[in-house]
């Protein structure tokens, strides 16, 4: 019998038992068995290899394995590394990749980088498309999340394309009652009003809200946010009746089920309260706010912190007047608002569990309040003791947010001047027509220690052809109203502000001026073309005052 001898180390390494499997399997040893006993080739051992009790030989050579079968040994692959993994499947690489995709879109969106969500977005649908198909929830949820991130961009049109493709998909697979309809519809319905559509969009926003009656009952709390929608819509509209009504539903929803003296209540008032002062409910607005208070009185005292917030934003609202439209309202006085905003202070510094920051907010929120109502005096005391508050220590952060808060103006009041021009469209928030070009009016002025504007100046507009549009805006920029800057502790008046308002004309307007003027132009020329001296900027109470050479802040 031919024998095949292993001699040297004990050890076999993998490439000589390779070696020699690839001889044995060679054409010279392919005859069988049946011809020639002879010609098997087992591997022997060399007697010369060292002993072991109780060892086999199998345990002494790690890449070999006896075979019972065939008696003999045979290598064995060694797999048992943990770098090595069986390869996913191409599914399983894009499912992961679709999730990585939609993670960077949300956070895109929390951002508000809308342009890098909107082509992540668009990723995302190619990827969901591929592994889902078209018609599937997955795909439809897809469009809509890309559709939400073109809104953003205000590009509506395609906006609206993709929230109606969503739609037509989750009624081709469902049927049109889905309460997958809802976000599609509230989309659709947001990109409507946006186009200056409320028609539709209050017919999308009733069917997203019935959509949810059919599925989850009429009093679930997922209409919410279209019931909000539609709030929001109508308020735009001037229907503040139909508003009103809609959020009085949204109260009965979110109270419902809640004893009215819990503190589980507290959520569904405070929205109330917030609702009824955009709708310029204020008495309304300050019931709501004394009832909340008077809960929270019960279940945690009337020196507890929980109060600081309610009693600020109660004090705050007796700055505002309902309109006379309105029904019959009892006398508001400034007082009122100022004792609930030193109860504030007051909770703020004598309780144990307060800090310096909650003290500094209750002291600034009585300040502003004193400004607002035409008190700087008052003011200038209080805000003296919120610069005691953060000048108190050698804390850093007390310094810092003492720079922010008080070295620095801060506006209370903002304004809102016309952006059309000759015209009786109101700005919505929205890109004007396409007939329309934009303009611009600058001025510039003070900011006295009383809060107040000061040498309020008209320093350029553009097109100069329109002059008559500097008074509408001038008087609009008097009723701003500032947090006056410190120095030391006291207000002191901050110059050099400009204001910069942009506009929207017709560039008919500017034309049909042109040619009102031309007549008196060509008197001008047969009398001898006598020419025009510049005048220095006027200020808008008829004072020359030259221009600011530099400008420390702007306020658009």
């Amino acid at each position: 019998m031919m024998k095949l001898k292993i001699l040297g180390s004990s050890r076999i390494s993998l490439a000589v038992v390779a070696a020699i499997a690839q001889l044995l399997s060679s054409q010279a040893y392919a005859q069988s068995a049946e011809d020639d006993e002879s010609l098997v080739v087992p591997i022997e051992l060399d007697n010369r290899l060292p002993e072991h009790d109780g060892v086999a030989p199998e345990d002494e050579f790690e890449d070999l394995i006896f075979d019972a079968d065939t008696g003999s040994y045979r290598l064995v692959e060694d797999d048992s590394g943990d770098d090595w993994a069986e390869p996913s499947s191409q599914s399983e690489q894009d499912s992961a990749e679709l999730k990585r995709l939609f993670e960077l879109y949300r956070d895109a969106l929390t951002n508000k980088n809308y342009v890098e969500a909107d082509t992540l977005a668009k990723r995302v649908v190619e990827l969901s498309i591929k592994l889902n198909g078209l018609d599937s929830h997955d795909s439809a949820r897809a469009i809509t999340n890309l559709g939400i991130a073109q809104h953003n961009n205000k590009d509506y049109e395609v906006a609206q394309l993709n929230f109606t493709a969503s739609i037509n998909i989750i009624e081709r697979i469902d049927d049109r009652l889905s309460i997958a309809l809802v976000n599609p519809l509230q989309g659709l319905a947001a990109t409507q009003a946006a186009t200056g559509r409320p028609d539709l969009a209050t017919r999308s926003y009733q069917r997203a809200v019935h959509v949810s009656h059919v599925n989850d009952g009429p009093h679930n709390a997922g209409q919410v946010d279209s019931l909000e929608s539609m709030a929001e819509l109508y308020i735009s509209m001037g229907e503040i009746k139909d508003a009103s009504s809609i959020l009085q539903n949204i109260f009965s929803i979110q109270s419902r089920n809640i004893d009215p003296t819990s503190l589980d209540i507290i959520p569904a008032m405070e929205k109330r309260a917030e609702w009824q002062h955009r709708l310029q409910f204020y008495d309304n607005e300050r019931a709501t706010w004394r009832r909340l208070i008077q809960i929270l009185e019960k279940h945690h005292g009337k020196k507890s912190l929980e109060l600081v917030e309610p009693l600020k934003k109660l004090g705050r609202s007796y700055l505002f007047v309902s309109p006379a439209v309105y029904d019959l309202q009892t006398d508001v006085s400034t007082a009122s608002g100022e004792t609930y905003l030193r109860r504030a202070n007051r909770i703020a510094d004598e309780n144990p569990d307060s800090n310096w920051e909650i003290v500094e907010d209750t002291l600034l929120s009585l300040g502003d309040y004193y400004i607002l109502s035409g008190r700087p005096s008052r003011a200038a005391k209080v805000y003296l003791d919120a610069w005691a508050v953060l000048s108190d220590g050698e804390e850093e952060d007390r310094l810092v947010i003492r720079k922010d808060h008080l070295e620095e103006p801060h506006i209370l009041q903002r304004v809102y001047p016309a952006r059309y021009y000759n015209s009786l469209r109101e700005d919505d928030g929205n890109q004007p027509p396409g007939n329309f070009e934009t303009g611009s009016i600058v001025f510039g002025y003070s900011v006295a220690a009383n809060g107040r504007i000061d040498n309020l100046i008209h320093l350029e507009t553009r097109p100069a052809e329109i002059e008559n549009f500097t008074q509408p805006v001038a008087r609009s920029l008097r009723r701003l109203i500032y947090r006056p800057r410190l120095e030391d502790g006291r207000p002191v008046s901050t110059h050099e502000f400009v204001y910069t308002h942009e506009f929207f004309y017709r560039p008919s307007d500017i034309k049909e001026k042109v040619e009102a003027l031309e007549p008196a132009a060509d008197e001008d020329d047969e009398k001898g073309g006598e020419t025009s001296t510049p005048i220095p900027n006027k200020s808008i109470e008829g004072s020359t005052t030259e221009q600011p050479e530099s400008t420390n802040e702007e306020v658009t």
